[in-house]
């Protein structure tokens, strides 16, 4: 197998992967659409879009601990995933769409 190849069949396994990622991540907010649809809603308005509130929800922050908002919920601090959201717990203000990029 060429070096060439080799790159090829290492890009598409990272397509492959990706694309099952992003389908976790919108089944995982449908779960919490289903959950709390005030928060899911609330999060989509506040980022824009449901892709953008999907990947809000997987995103490790500081303001978590460095867990994401979905490791909040798991933990049992709503609350704490509410405060943020609302920007209520001495962040600067409620969530902006620049917070929803996610890097790979």
């Amino acid at each position: 197998m060429t070096v060439q190849h080799r790159f090829r069949s290492i890009v598409d396994e990272l397509a492959r992967l990706h694309a099952q990622r992003e389908v976790a991540m919108l089944t995982a907010f449908a779960a919490l659409e289903r959950q709390d649809a005030a928060l899911a809603v609330l999060i989509t308005q506040n980022l824009g879009d449901r892709t953008r509130a999907a990947r809000w929800m997987c995103m490790h922050q500081r303001a978590f601990g460095g867990r994401s908002a979905y490791e909040t919920l798991a933990d049992g601090e709503i609350d704490r995933v509410w405060d943020r959201v609302l920007g209520s717990e001495g962040i600067d203000g409620a969530l902006l769409p620049s917070e929803a990029r996610m890097a790979y």
